[in-house]
């Protein structure tokens, strides 16, 4: 048995109650503290669903985000873009089999990732950003109405999500849960930022407050992270981490993936170094706010790890 199988042999589950605030959904009548979805992967021809609880109750404006993302379609045949021991990286970038094959063969996949066919986070700008909730605003973007209240123009709107995590003032007081095994963060890449004061956005909280923050802690997108391991670098307190496998059952579907791989890697590879390419690109589009180091370093699978479908069974 491999070092990554043993390391997920012991799994503590974790269930604690949950009190928190709530959101208006646009679209949905009945809303529940904990929605459900179904994420579909699939690897070598194998697929794999595996069924997740989406804590609303406590994330309310990064579930919302998801889900509306979801609802769209946006995450449908995507790709695992960054394969690490501890987290796996999807969201953003599109799966084409032939153009993926040749990327790989032909050691261009910093190309594949930043060509506009399968960077989606162009289209996730352009096309998907207007028709999502808006929570992140440009510095300075707003009005007072005749009673003197901030008002946020909408034209100000950034495609950014507020970050729901005690690092960007976000405090749960009671219901709080863990970094787990297979849980999902809202995923933001770190940032350089040379000029804070040209980084500063104005947010509105899931209770509706507007306050000033910080441009990288407001910079979440589509971007989201499974952790894969007992522990991760990716805290609690510096991401939003929404969403745990159901059930005992759903655990059981992540091990038999990873467990793949791992067999996989095994039967093809000396290690896991070996089944990936490492590739530098760039992912932040918004430099007008700052001057943010954009320059990140993913591990891409050789084998692509493809998300199928992200549906939402229950609202």
């Amino acid at each position: 048995m491999s070092f990554t199988k043993i390391k997920r042999a012991v799994i503590g589950v974790a269930i604690a109650a949950a009190v928190g605030v709530s959101a208006a959904f646009a679209g949905c009548t009945i809303e529940t503290k904990h929605p459900r979805a179904q994420i579909t992967v699939e690897f070598n021809n194998q697929q794999y669903v595996l069924e997740y609880t989406l804590y609303r109750n406590l994330f309310p404006q990064t579930v919302r985000h998801f889900i509306e993302l979801a609802e769209a379609g946006f995450y449908n045949d995507t790709i695992i873009h960054d394969y690490t021991s501890n987290d796996i990286y999807g969201g953003g970038y599109k799966y084409d089999s032939e153009a993926y094959a040749g990327a790989i063969d032909g050691d261009t996949m910093d190309d594949y990732l930043d060509d506009g066919d399968y960077f989606l986070e162009d289209d996730y700008y352009n096309d998907y950003a207007p028709d999502l909730t808006a929570t992140v605003f440009e510095d300075g973007g707003y009005s007072y109405d005749d009673e003197g209240n901030m008002v946020l123009n909408q034209g100000d709107a950034l495609s950014t999500l507020y970050g729901e995590f005690e690092d960007n003032g976000h405090i749960i007081e009671s219901g709080a849960r863990s970094s787990d095994y297979g849980c999902i963060k809202m995923y933001y890449s770190e940032k350089v930022i040379e000029n804070p004061a040209d980084a500063h956005v104005l947010v509105r909280t899931g209770t509706g407050k507007l306050l000033t923050g910080e441009y990288q802690y407001n910079s979440a997108t589509s971007l989201f992270a499974i952790q894969v391991a007992n522990s991760t670098s990716l805290s609690t307190d510096s991401y939003a981490t929404f969403a745990y496998l159901t059930d005992d059952d759903a655990v059981a579907t992540l091990d038999s993936l990873l467990d793949a791989i791992d067999d996989y890697i095994d039967e093809e590879y000396n290690s896991s170094s070996e089944f990936t390419v490492e590739v530098d690109t760039e992912t932040d589009r918004f430099e007008e706010i700052g001057a943010q180091a954009t320059a990140v370093t993913y591990d891409v699978p050789k084998l692509p790890i493809i998300i199928r479908s992200v549906r939402i069974t229950s609202y």
